[in-house]
């Protein structure tokens, strides 16, 4: 037993988390087995006066309970039986009669902050690397090691609820104001003020934390969990289970003696542990962990950049690489543009002075990497040149022309655009190698989804650095092949399309959103195309209606709001019309519809709008643009919002069955057209008996 190490000294013992073999600690059945063990050494030991838990591990104090034993967990007697083992042991963490401290440098997360706050104090460093979570809720679950019972006794009902229900972060200074902390101090402090600390918690002499004795008063609770249940309604679907059961949970344990608490939070936990939703959650995580590390490190890692376009896109790349690269430089055509693009840069440091994420200093730091030029000097000394100028081909092409004669050779050379065929913009350039697609999604600062497209002659070596900067900036990149759209837009346009098409033919805008909202999405399509600007929308659609004909159609209202600069939120007004933070359906757009008399049921709005995205998503497996269904789900629960508790597009097809969705398909095509024509993947995969699963070796060639 060498993952946690016991030092008794001076009568006080340390009890050092260090799992072998492993860059992080986590907490697996195997690892509370020998906590177990030590607490009973400790237990037994009446000459041992107080208790440390530390980390040796860098940064970290525990990352969590071990993921991949709960994935494997599929019966839920056998998710309660083992609860009811680590409740065991927790319970003996708190009932020993000696002070228990954890000292916390770095993260300490899920069945970690829970083991902590089974300890009588809890001191941290305020190392930037120091933040606390109860992340289980991303994961399609809750606080299962009782998180829901423990936490609201030591920080109140509404910060533990705060905490719990969002999965949210928090750092040093923040838990210590919340009750998480009862001290915080500089890790090069550690051995003067933990030995202080363990010294005043021996002799009873730390100041006392506030004692929530209105946990007892069930009126002001009533209000608490009310207020509570409405902000979920607000923002998460109902199908979503996870938070609402945690609320559920917390309520009805909030008042018990923690022994009945413990079976009502187990009994609970173990459903949602085997259920669809957290599994579908658990493989997106695993997912996402190996994406972040899709790359090979190098020696000269990509550290500056030159940014090409102040729109939208343009000035969220800039904010990006100002945060995370030594030098940013910004091509303009006039100089007096330069002061608007800092000042909407600033605004995104702005949210994160306010939110605490970043200090004042350290973003003025970040916006004086940013330099700017209105001539391309300078060019030959930078790594890494994108455009996100205009979504129009001759337009970039002219521009590659004049960045190639004036960068060095081994500079990359990359375009945002969001549609136009990678192929097609290398055709001109000379140093094919060097020259690829690196799509972001807006708003750049919160998207972490990037699309990688490379030309037929991209290096790898072009690709592994793109892929290692972006990383490096926090985003998680795929590999696409080309094709017009790539893959979020190719899949997303023909959804926001049909809901126009719908729109033509029957229902209301705001009907049509709501439906769509309570399938899952984050937003409804009108709303969405409101948002993205429907002269985007229009233009994306155009190009992908000139690659891919009849099968993608721009329905006729899109025109005529694009004709009629019905643009969206930006120009305050487009599928609705906006007055402050209210809006409601705009009356121009639905007097330019005709004949929109049918009734088309909720089910059908559904089933258009969704299955068409399945059709387009399983062409793009069958042209192998991308070889792995799986990124399919992560590239539109990523890049555009699909619920991830239904584990994706494809994954939701296989829940649904490909069988029904076929039918389906068919139905509309005899009824609407060839925009609905099955795929020869799907047709194949029905008639095989397979799936988006099973199906792989039917795609990949």
């Amino acid at each position: 037993m060498s993952n946690i190490i016991l030092e008794i000294n001076q009568n006080i013992a340390t009890l050092t988390f260090d799992l072998e073999n492993e860059k992080i600690n986590k907490l697996s059945f195997e690892i509370l087995k020998e906590f177990k063990e030590i607490l009973n050494t400790i237990e037994n030991d009446s000459s041992i006066k107080a208790l440390v838990i530390d980390s040796a591990k860098k940064d970290i104090f525990i990352a969590g309970a071990d993921i991949k034993e709960i994935e494997k967990l599929k019966d839920e007697k056998d998710v309660y039986e083992a609860l009811m083992e680590v409740h065991e042991i927790f319970n003996k963490l708190e009932n020993l009669t000696i002070p228990t401290i954890a000292y916390i440098n770095g993260a300490c997360m899920g069945g970690g902050l829970e083991l902590v706050l089974a300890c009588k104090y809890r001191v941290l460093s305020t190392n930037e690397k120091t933040k606390l979570a109860f992340p289980e809720i991303k994961l399609g679950i809750f606080p299962g090691f009782a998180g829901t019972i423990r936490a609201p006794k030591l920080i109140g009902l509404v910060n533990a609820l705060d905490l719990i229900l969002t999965g949210k972060t928090v750092d040093a200074k923040k838990a210590y104001k919340l009750g998480l902390a009862d001290m915080i101090f500089d890790d090069a402090q550690k051995e003067f003020m933990l030995d202080s600390f363990v010294k005043k918690a021996i002799y009873g002499t730390v100041n006392k934390k506030t004692n929530f004795k209105l946990l007892n008063y069930a009126p002001l609770n009533e209000i608490v969990f009310n207020k509570a249940l409405k902000g979920l309604e607000a923002k998460v679907n109902k199908d979503f289970k996870a938070p609402y059961v945690a609320l559920e949970v917390i309520k009805a344990t909030i008042n018990k003696e923690l022994e009945d608490a413990i079976k009502i939070e187990a009994k609970e936990f173990a459903k949602l542990a085997v259920s669809k939703e957290s599994k579908n959650m658990i493989k997106l995580f695993f997912l996402f962990e190996k994406l972040n590390k899709n790359y090979t490190k190098t020696q000269n890692p990509i550290s500056n950049a030159i940014v090409l376009g102040n729109g939208i896109m343009g000035k969220g790349i800039i904010w990006l690489f100002s945060k995370y690269l030594k030098d940013v430089r910004i091509k303009i055509r006039d100089i007096s543009q330069a002061n608007e693009i800092i000042k909407d840069v600033s605004k995104i440091y702005d949210y994160l002075i306010k939110t605490r994420k970043m200090t004042k200093n350290e973003a003025e730091l970040k916006l004086n990497k940013i330099s700017y030029t209105e001539n391309f000097t300078g060019f030959k000394n930078f790594d890494f040149i994108i455009e996100a100028i205009v979504e129009d081909e001759n337009i970039k092409k002219q521009t590659y022309a004049q960045i190639e004669s004036l960068t060095n050779e081994s500079g990359i050379i990359a375009t945002n655009t969001s549609s136009i065929s990678i192929e097609k913009l290398a055709s001109e350039v000379k140093n094919k190698e060097n020259f690829l697609g690196v799509h972001f999604f807006n708003p750049v600062n919160l998207m972490p989804l990037v699309e990688v497209i490379p030309n037929a002659n991209t290096s790898k070596e072009t690709i592994n650095k793109v892929f290692e900067l972006l990383i490096s900036c926090g985003k998680t990149p795929i590999l696409v092949g080309d094709c017009a759209g790539f893959i979020v837009n190719r899949i997303l346009l023909p959804y926001m399309n049909e809901a126009a098409f719908i729109l033509e033919q029957g229902s209301k805008i705001e009907k049509i959103d709501n439906v769509i909202k309570d399938f899952g999405m984050p937003m409804g399509p009108f709303t969405l195309a409101d948002t993205v600007g429907v002269d985007i929308g229009y233009k994306v659609a155009t190009i992908l209606n000139e690659s891919y004909g009849s099968r993608m159609p721009i329905a006729s209202i899109i025109e005529k709001m694009y004709n009629a600069k019905l643009l969206g939120a930006k120009t305050k007004a487009g599928f609705y019309e906006y007055a402050g933070r209210d809006k409601y359906a705009n009356s121009h757009v639905t007097s330019m519809l005709e004949n929109n008399n049918k009734i088309i049921e909720d089910e059908e709005i559904v089933q258009r709008c969704i299955y068409i995205m399945i059709n387009e998503a399983s062409r793009c497996l069958e042209e192998n643009i991308v070889t792995d269904a799986a990124i399919i789900d992560f590239a539109m629960i990523t890049g555009t919002g699909f619920p991830p508790y239904k584990g994706g597009l494809l994954s939701y097809a296989n829940e649904i069955g490909l069988k029904n969705i076929l039918e389906s398909l068919r139905k509309f095509e005899k009824e609407y057209g060839s925009r609905f024509t099955p795929s020869n993947l799907l047709i194949k995969l029905v008639e095989e008996y397979e799936d988006f699963e099973t199906g792989e070796a039917l795609w990949k060639h």
